[in-house]
Order: C-alpha cells, then sequence, then structure tokens
C-alpha cells in the first residue's frame, strides 16, 4: 500500500470543510455532480453539493495537512453541529433495513432455516456506526414502540440500548459490535416458542410459561449451531433471565456464572420491555422503568450498569412526552447535560390539553407559569394516549426549528 492510501480516510459529509480533497465519494444516492472523482473543495456550494448525493466520502490525509491544515476528528464543533433532523433521517433508514433484516432472520429461524450471521454483524455494524455519530437519535428511535412489531422491535431496541451502555462504559468499537450483536440475537430463542404462547393476550397459565422460559435453552442452541457466532451471543441468550444473587432462569446461577455483556444486556432489555406496548400489557413510563431498575440493583441487576445506564439516557430522553406542573403538555427536545432534570421542552398542549402555539421551556432557566409558579415536570406520559406522531413530529424538523422561548 503506498503513503498516499494510506492517508485517505473515511468521514461524515457533515463534518467536510473548504480545502479538504475528496478522493471518492462513497454509496451515491443520486448522480454526482462532480466531473472528476478527485476534488479539492472550494465553497460552501461544493459541500453542499456533496451532502445532497452521499452520507460519506473519503479524504485525502496528506493532502489536507500540506496544504490546508489539520484534518477535524469526530469531536470537532463541525461534527457537533450535525443538522439532527438529517442525521435522525438516516438513522431512521438504519433503523428500518435493521428491523426488516431481524424479522427476516426470526422467520428463517422459525422455519428451520440457518441463521445469517454475515448479514447481522453487518445490520450491527451500522448501528454502531450511526450510534458514534449521532447517539440522541438513535435514542429517540427506541422510543418509538409498536405493539404489533413488538419481537423484533425489542430485540432491535436492546442492540442500539446495549451500545449506547456500551459508548457511556467507553468500549471499543470492536467491543460495541459484539455487545450489539449480544443484543440483538438475545432473544432468537422465542422463534422457537409456539405462537400461540408468544402472542398469547392473557397471562400466561404455569405450563405455558415453563414453554416461554425455554427460549432461553432455544437461544442457545440456535446460536451454537450458527457459523462464525460470537460465543458471547451465546452466553448472552443463555443467562440474559438470570440474576445476580441466583433466583433466575434457566440455570439459576449467580454473577460469577454471568458475563460482563450479559449483565449489560440483562439491563436494557427489562428497561425496553417495561417501557414497551406488548399484548397483554400496556408499556409504562420511562421514570417507573428507571425506578424498576434501580429497585433491583445488586440483586436481579449489576449496580454499575444501571447507574451507567441511567447517566447515558437520561432522566428525561428526547422524544419523551411530559406533564408540567402547570397541566400543559410538552415534549422534550433536548436534555441538559449539566441538569438532567431540567430539559429543554417544547409546549404542544395548553393547560386544558388544547393545541397551542408551540413554544420552547428551557426548565434550567427556573421560567414561571402564567400562575407565577416554577415550571416543573409532575410526570411523563404515553404519546399513545394523545395521539402524537413522534415520527412525523421529527421528519417535519421540528426538533430543530427556532420556536419563541418563555422567559
Amino acid at each position: 500500500m503506498s503513503k498516499r492510501e494510506k492517508g485517505i480516510i473515511r468521514i461524515h459529509v457533515y463534518e467536510l470543510s473548504i480545502g479538504m480533497c475528496v478522493c471518492r465519494l462513497e454509496t451515491l444516492e443520486k448522480e454526482s455532480p462532480f466531473l472528476f472523482d478527485r476534488f479539492d473543495i472550494k465553497t460552501q456550494a461544493d459541500i453542499q453539493a456533496i451532502q445532497a448525493v452521499c452520507d460519506y466520502v473519503f479524504i485525502d490525509v496528506y493532502r489536507q495537512k500540506k496544504c490546508y491544515g489539520a484534518i477535524p476528528t469526530r469531536n470537532t464543533e463541525a461534527a457537533k453541529q450535525l443538522s439532527f433532523a438529517r442525521s435522525f433521517e438516516q438513522s431512521a433508514r438504519t433503523y428500518q433495513h435493521t428491523s426488516n433484516l431481524i424479522k427476516t432472520v426470526m422467520d428463517d429461524i422459525r422455519f428451520g432455516n440457518q441463521l445469517s450471521v454475515k448479514a447481522v454483524k453487518e445490520a450491527v455494524s451500522d448501528c454502531v456506526d450511526k450510534v458514534l455519530e449521532n447517539s440522541d437519535a438513535m435514542l429517540l428511535l427506541t422510543q418509538l414502540k409498536h405493539q404489533d412489531e413488538y419481537t423484533a422491535q425489542h430485540s432491535l431496541n436492546v442492540c442500539i440500548l446495549a451500545i449506547l451502555l456500551g459508548r457511556e462504559l467507553k468500549l471499543s468499537t470492536e467491543e460495541l459490535n459484539r455487545v450489539g450483536l449480544c443484543g440483538l440475537l438475545h432473544d432468537i430463542g422465542k422463534m422457537k416458542v409456539p405462537l400461540e404462547i408468544l402472542n398469547k393476550p392473557g397471562a400466561l397459565e404455569a405450563h405455558e410459561m415453563e414453554i416461554m422460559r425455554k427460549h432461553a435453552v432455544f437461544g442457545r442452541d440456535i446460536l451454537m449451531s450458527a457459523r462464525d457466532i460470537y460465543p458471547g451471543a451465546i452466553d448472552v441468550a443463555y443467562g440474559h433471565h438470570e440474576h445476580l444473587v441466583g433466583t433466575g432462569y434457566p440455570r439459576g446461577v449467580d454473577k460469577t456464572s454471568l458475563t460482563i455483556f450479559t449483565k449489560m444486556v440483562a439491563v436494557v432489555d427489562a428497561y425496553d420491555a417495561i417501557t414497551s406496548d406488548r399484548v397483554y400489557q400496556k408499556g409504562r413510563p420511562h421514570l417507573t422503568a428507571l425506578g424498576g431498575l434501580i429497585k433491583a440493583m445488586n440483586t436481579e441487576f449489576e449496580a454499575n450498569f444501571v447507574i451507567q445506564f441511567i447517566n447515558c439516557i437520561g432522566f428525561y430522553p428526547q422524544g419523551n412526552l411530559v406533564e408540567l406542573s402547570s397541566g400543559e403538555i410538552g415534549i422534550v427536545v433536548e436534555q441538559n447535560k449539566s441538569d438532567r432534570l431540567k430539559p429543554k421542552v417544547l409546549l404542544i398542549r395548553d393547560e386544558n390539553k388544547e393545541t397551542m402555539n408551540e413554544q420552547l421551556l428551557d426548565l434550567a432557566l427556573n421560567v414561571h407559569d402564567i400562575n407565577g409558579m416554577p415550571y416543573k415536570i409532575k410526570q411523563i406520559i404515553r404519546s399513545q394516549d394523545y395521539n402524537f406522531d413522534l415520527i412525523k413530529f421529527s421528519h417535519d424538523g421540528k426538533f430543530t426549528h427556532n420556536y419563541p422561548a418563555i422567559k
């Protein structure tokens, strides 16, 4: 490999700046507006033209350093200012693609076909890339709940949440891919559970629960028969319902027999299961789920992983609908990193729950309502109960719109 080939790196199009030397555009969505593959970026219009046709480019580091100075990294201000609306759209495509894949994989397993390990690994890698680019966008996607697609969506959400937790724990990219794979495949054994039990709308009978609990064993067996599977994924499929004190299933082993990834996936699996709608119960609010995790620390769940998970997703994640002390309804549009209890909230319903002109409320500024009382979050509520379409809200660009602020 020549020095010049060694100097070629892949970056996101929103990290481009004037003066860079582009040597290749990756996976064009439209016909390239540029005559040659290699060219220098001379104007902002060049950058916008690139952004319109692809998501990633390859640039020549040596030419950049020689002519224009150092290459920006993912921690530069340009990367931080990545358009949330565009990032959400890109993340949503990855989310949908992976969701479709996991449905296909599950159908294959149900019909006795082999697991496509290569395709699953590639999908997890895409999820890792998107989490590293914009974790808020990927976290927001896990807040979308569809009862009819619970099993596949739950597996994907656990994959993403496990990657987010791993990122909080400063795991390497390789480890993020591994824990993501563990999360995506943790419930694969459910494909061997009869549908009449898996989708039963009421409580399971004792003998049905016994069959349901076998999904951990089924998952182990499925993954053990797969070629080139990461061995840790087998451990997680087998052990994600075990407890630290030995009260879980299927073996009743304690924490000394559980891997780190098993303990991580157990936390995020429980969180997503609690907050999701299922055929036999409605999902419970975010804070209720966190309370359950905290209560089970050191008995069911590793305390450090619970704490780091809460640090990662926050008390009021972006996209959550909240009721304020004033009775008004709002949506969390941005977390406050310095005070996680005081996010920015976009008010969308008045105290009578009627549509209102949207206004931005920054709780960190200790703003008062019309009665002179300081605004506080009363509770997190379900968007389904107010016919609120989170996907449409984001696609309309409302997370990045400039709204009048309450002062």
